[in-house]
């Protein structure tokens, strides 16, 4: 486990912000990560993530791409990269899509997708 701390051996959690209409999923996945050493926020759409975001530096955000409201996951992705190009970003679907341009910034994950699937993903993206 990662622990939080001033001294130089020691590494800060990695936050990781999950944007997730689905509540139950959203809390199993966070407390998953959690037990794993991540710092986990939640959101239920772009707009509470942008405040999120505003608010604190994330090291990654797990994004559903059919959010609800004025923006979905791919124009959240593009606000994220315009403003924190050092937050890596994944979009989850359940749908068969394409990336299009956002594949030079964004990682896809299917749905349904594993809890080992995706400590994986962020373990290689964060920790390494």
């Amino acid at each position: 486990m990662i622990e939080r701390g001033e001294g130089v051996h020691q590494k800060q959690l990695p936050i990781v912000l999950i944007v997730e209409s689905d509540v139950l999923l959203r809390l199993v996945t966070a407390s998953n990560l959690r037990e794993l050493g991540f710092e986990v926020f939640g959101a239920a759409d772009a707009a509470e993530a942008v405040t999120v975001l505003n608010t604190i530096a994330v090291d990654a955000v797990l994004s559903d791409t059919g959010l609800r409201g004025r923006m979905d996951g791919f124009a959240l992705a593009r606000w994220v990269r315009e403003r924190r190009l050092d937050t890596r970003i994944i979009l989850s679907s359940t749908a068969n899509q394409s990336l299009g341009e956002a594949t030079e910034y964004v990682t896809l994950l299917a749905k349904p997708y594993s809890d080992a699937e995706v400590q994986k993903l962020l373990k290689r993206m964060l920790l390494h």
